[in-house]
């Protein structure tokens, strides 16, 4: 569904500009229609729009999916009153091509686009590049928080959640899940705990182990996803030991990555921290209530009046969060971003995640400029 939604956010933008780019006639309504709004897409767009045949799994889009498509509408109209679109202008889609390094989603003519609705997520990151843009160091792909900087309380908190699983599992024989077709099944086999997704697809899992690295040597993602994780949120995720060994383990790593970036900052790669790259585009976010767009400045002209000001950890309940605050020191105004350290899909599967948030009450307008 995620994809989904991103694809109608962005294209219909794009196909409100185009359509109100060639003078077209339209009513708002027939963008409800999954074949029309692609065959619009395919016509109006230059980049090709195969990717978004996903959308044809609806043939007319439900009321969620019309709200996104009636903010996309308001946000190309403003887009295409406030620019200087001449009929020649070419508009591109870009924001299905993952690999290209930048926020853009939508080019018209000279002028680029980073669509948002409803959200304040800035961007999605990893930890290596959050340390690696606020601190100037080197770290590689795969990063991962909780190994590295709470090593020791990472595998307490993993060990007694990997115990009280077998301990569930030797109580009551098995656990089974089955939720639109997919069964996820765990179960005690002599010395050995199997995790089944599906009946194609299963671990074992020796009972003895005593790491994270173990665990993830005889597991896939999908079955720690859909077994081990799954039956952690279903059955013990209200443990109170278990969040007491997840949030001390949290706040371990708060402490030491929060300490390392006020202690160690640099501003080499700050731009990128702020989505600021070597060419100016423009930031525009619509929700049912307003539209928003702001110019953000090229690298070389972005405003050195924002400076750092510290970095602190949070740790509400068990989930770890990293709050960098910034300082636009001619308006006085403070910016705050919260870095989420958590796994995206799963407890103890693969490497957690830093996804960037814009804290509430932060203008980005204190950040990108005003139009």
């Amino acid at each position: 569904m995620a994809d989904i939604k991103t694809h109608l956010r962005e294209l219909s933008v794009a196909i409100t500009i185009g359509l109100l780019r060639d003078k077209s006639k339209f009513n708002l309504a027939i963008l409800y229609d999954s074949k029309t709004f692609l065959r619009l897409a395919n016509e109006l767009i230059s980049s090709k729009t195969e990717n978004a045949n996903n959308l044809l799994i609806y043939e007319k889009f439900p009321n969620d999916l019309q709200q996104i498509i009636n903010n996309g509408y308001k946000l190309g109209k403003q887009i295409y009153n406030k620019f200087n679109i001449n009929p020649s202008d070419q508009i591109t889609w870009i924001g299905n091509d993952t690999q290209k390094g930048d926020p853009i989603d939508i080019t018209i003519g000279k002028y680029a686009f980073s669509l948002k609705e409803q959200s304040f997520i800035l961007k999605n990151m990893g930890l290596y590049q959050f340390l690696n843009n606020l601190t100037g160091s080197t770290y590689k792909r795969g990063l991962h928080i909780f190994k590295t900087f709470a090593r020791e309380d990472y595998e307490n908190w993993f060990n007694y959640t990997w115990k009280s699983f077998y301990n569930y599992l030797h109580i009551n024989k098995t656990w089974y899940s089955e939720k639109n077709n997919n069964i996820s099944e765990a179960y005690i086999d002599d010395n050995s705990i199997i995790l089944k997704y599906n009946k194609d697809l299963s671990s074992i899992i020796p009972i003895s182990i005593k790491s994270t690295d173990e665990y993830m040597k005889y597991t896939t993602s999908k079955t720690r996803e859909k077994v081990f994780s799954k039956w952690i949120n279903s059955e013990f995720s209200k443990n109170e030991t278990y969040n007491l060994l997840k949030r001390k383990c949290s706040e371990a790593a708060g402490k030491t990555v929060s300490n390392k970036i006020s202690t160690e900052f640099s501003p080499n790669n700050v731009y990128d921290f702020f989505q600021i790259c070597e060419n100016e585009y423009y930031y525009a976010k619509t929700t049912s209530s307003e539209t928003t767009i702001l110019k953000v400045p090229s690298s070389y002209n972005f405003n050195s009046q924002i400076k750092f000001k510290g970095c602190r950890f949070e740790v509400p309940t068990s989930q770890l969060n990293i709050i960098t605050t910034f300082q636009n020191e001619k308006s006085g105004k403070t910016l705050e971003f919260r870095n989420e350290c958590r796994f995206s899909h799963g407890q103890f599967n693969g490497t957690p995640e830093a996804k960037m948030y814009i804290v509430k009450n932060t203008q980005l307008d204190e950040l990108y400029e005003k139009i």
